[in-house]
């Protein structure tokens, strides 16, 4: 029988590790992804990330992103969902983006997902151009807009990446 999906409580991926989050990480992390776009465009208190980041969800896998011993983002999981898990959350905190973190911590979750799903789901918002252009890097195709889906004026944009498919 296989391993379930993201279901180790450690992941080492050079140049980081993932761990389960904490209740102390997910504070640290609520407060300094408030004061961050997309969640400060958004308006997203630091008590709203928060009760995300700690209450209890049993489809949903929650992973410190940590680095060089210091507490560098942030990534959650959901599975199952449309054929494959759904990327709810990817967060580096200032001063750990552009070093390859979330580019480590994608492969990882793509690897993951196809084990055992056709599919790898994110939501970006419409005016969050850097995250759409990671996302269309990494092969993520934009599936169509849903309005409004976090208040008048705030559209999110399903995407979608399909494991590839074998030639042999």
């Amino acid at each position: 029988m296989s391993e379930a999906l993201f279901s180790r409580d450690r992941y080492e991926l050079p140049p980081c590790n993932l761990r389960r989050l904490t209740a102390g990480d997910a504070e640290r992390l609520a407060a300094a992804l408030a004061a961050i776009d997309p969640w400060r465009t958004l308006g997203y208190r630091a008590t709203v990330l928060e009760a995300y980041l700690r209450n209890a969800d049993p489809a949903l896998a929650r992973f410190a992103i940590v680095a060089r011993e210091a507490l560098a983002g942030v990534v959650c999981l959901r599975f199952p969902w449309l054929r494959g898990p759904q990327l709810e959350l990817i967060a580096l905190l200032d001063g750990f983006r552009g070093r390859g973190l979330g580019a480590a911590v994608m492969n990882w979750a793509e690897a993951e997902a196809f084990h055992s799903a056709a599919n790898i789901w994110a939501l970006v918002s419409s005016f969050n151009a850097g995250a759409r252009r990671f996302y269309r890097t990494r092969g993520f195709v934009e599936i169509g807009v849903i309005p409004e889906l976090l208040g008048a004026g705030r559209d999110e944009i399903l995407l979608r990446k399909q494991r590839p498919i074998s030639t042999v």
